[in-house]
């Protein structure tokens, strides 16, 4: 689908979502402007966790008293509008960024993934509390940027876990990997998994998701590396799910530098999740979830970028339309 023709779609989703709201009461948009939930997401992006924390707490409170004065299925409409709003808005501010092309790609196939949705997907889906339409409100407002297969990216500051994740040694190990060989604590790319693309989580497609992201850092001079945290960058997970190894050593053998990062809940919660065998282990005692987190800096990142990028034999067009031909649907379950 084309950008006028994304455009033309947005635009008859609008009117029929606003209809079919309008329907159930015609003051819910004037108490409740989308504009200002728009404005919330942006004001998110970039500020500390606190202020975050609080607009999300201003938010959930809105949408509780939507659903309670007019029911879940109003509130499933609002936020299905909520969205189509966004990608409006991110429509006209995408066509004045200077993006890669395959990054505009990939926001056109998020957006029409997202408005074939909005007749598929049932009310219970579009919730606040629901992990992927917040990674969709996220890439619709511009805050995430898809990179492709089951990766999404943010830019933030590098995490404090890893100075309290491996003692006094580390501490000062992270501090000078940091300030001196990446250049200081802000303006890092961090990856996210996005559950509904997970029939693409393999090995091929990080391979070209990293691609991607290099193509996205050297046009902001700004960015000073990527900085990453998660169960699976444990060196134990290798014994457990070996299929998984490739996303600590593909980092680690380019210059990354690896940190203990302690361990949350959360933690061991998306770790045994997906994996009969790694719940199994972790119930008999021998498997125990623990994150890691690494820093891979600008300069490494982009010197292995380069050397595995064959846009320097063929025009960038060519190279990635040889991708799409050759792509495959792999899958893989987290074993």
């Amino acid at each position: 689908m084309e950008w006028s023709t994304l455009d033309e779609s947005l635009d008859k989703a609008n009117t029929r979502l606003k209809t079919e709201l309008n329907s159930f009461s015609k003051e819910i948009l004037c108490r409740f402007p989308l504009a200002d939930y728009l404005n919330d997401v942006k004001t998110c992006h970039g500020r500390g966790r606190l202020t975050s924390l609080a607009l999300a707490k201003k938010r959930s409170q809105i949408f509780e008293q939507i659903a309670s004065e007019y029911g879940r299925h109003v509130l499933s409409l609002y936020l299905k509008l909520a969205l189509s709003f966004f990608m409006s808005d991110s429509l006209k501010r995408l066509r004045s960024k200077k993006l890669p092309g395959e990054i505009l790609r990939l926001y056109n196939e998020w957006f029409e993934r997202i408005l074939g949705d909005f007749s598929t997907q049932p009310d219970k889906y579009y919730d606040y509390c629901c992990l992927s339409f917040a990674l969709d409100v996220k890439v619709c407002s511009l805050r995430n940027i898809p990179v492709g297969g089951a990766w999404i990216i943010e830019t933030r500051t590098v995490g404090l876990r890893p100075f309290l994740g491996g003692g006094v040694s580390q501490f000062f190990k992270y501090l000078q990997c940091v300030s001196l060989e990446a250049g200081g604590f802000a303006q890092y790319y961090s990856m996210h998994t996005a559950p509904r693309y997970m029939r693409h989580f393999n090995a091929r497609e990080i391979h070209f998701a990293y691609l991607r992201m290099a193509d996205l850092m050297k046009m902001d001079p700004y960015v000073k590396g990527i900085y990453n945290v998660s169960w699976y960058l444990d060196p134990g997970l290798e014994k457990v799910s070996p299929k998984l190894a490739y996303l600590r050593q593909v980092p680690l053998q380019n210059s990354a530098k690896l940190f203990a990062a302690g361990t949350t809940k959360k933690d061991i919660k998306y770790a045994l999740t997906a994996s009969f065998v790694r719940q199994r282990l972790h119930k008999e005692g021998r498997y125990a979830p623990t994150a890691y987190a690494f820093i891979w800096p600008r300069k490494n990142f982009l010197d292995w970028a380069d050397t595995q990028n064959v846009c320097t034999l063929v025009s960038p067009d060519n190279y990635w339309q040889r991708y799409h031909k050759e792509r495959r649907t792999e899958t893989v379950g987290f074993l």
